[in-house]
């Protein structure tokens, strides 16, 4: 709405340092990004709420009979959400410099899903692996990155992503199994 679905500049030189500046020689994204790990694996791993989260996600009637805040905890998840794309929008538009509603962060959940089926942590919740999400997302994007570099289609990509999720389900649940 704001940009008319048209695409525009980033003239503000603070987000556009977010988004392609360095500090000690290390992107900016990379220590955003690290600090941003360190902090969602404290929260799921030493705090209350991390708890209860992992409680909800592994069995929710169980922690509604439990007596846990049920709804308070998954607003507060889907609020955290919301701001965390927020973030990795900004930053998005710092890399690019420029802003397209159209395609910025086009079908980017499939990558997400994927990272985090390879990092380990189960679809059927209760487990959380922050580290194991983190080398997922690094493996997708060398996949993605590959990919590209063959000049192979974007639906190539997508496919490839989707047999990566399913060979990881498969290995998950024979892993389960025994």
């Amino acid at each position: 709405m704001i940009s008319g679905g048209q695409l525009k500049d980033v003239r503000n030189e603070q987000l556009i340092w977010l988004g392609s500046g360095s500090i000690a020689g290390i992107p900016v994204l990379v220590w955003i990004a690290a600090l941003l790990v360190l902090v969602v694996a404290f929260v799921v791993r030493r705090t209350v709420f991390g708890r209860r989260l992992l409680a909800i996600g592994g069995n929710r009637p169980a922690a509604e009979l439990a007596g846990l805040p049920v709804q308070r905890v998954l607003i507060t998840v889907y609020v955290l959400c919301a701001v965390l794309a927020a973030i990795a929008g900004l930053l998005s538009v710092g890399r690019i410099q420029s802003s397209d509603a159209s395609a910025v962060g086009l079908l980017i959940e499939l990558s997400a899903i994927t990272a985090v089926v390879v990092g380990g942590t189960p679809l059927t919740g209760g487990k959380v692996r922050v580290l194991g999400t983190v080398a997922g997302a690094i493996l997708m994007q060398l996949v993605v990155a590959t990919m590209i570099k063959h000049n192979l289609r974007p639906s190539t990509t997508e496919m490839v992503q989707a047999v990566i999720i399913l060979v990881a389900v498969y290995v998950a649940r024979e892993r389960r199994n025994r």
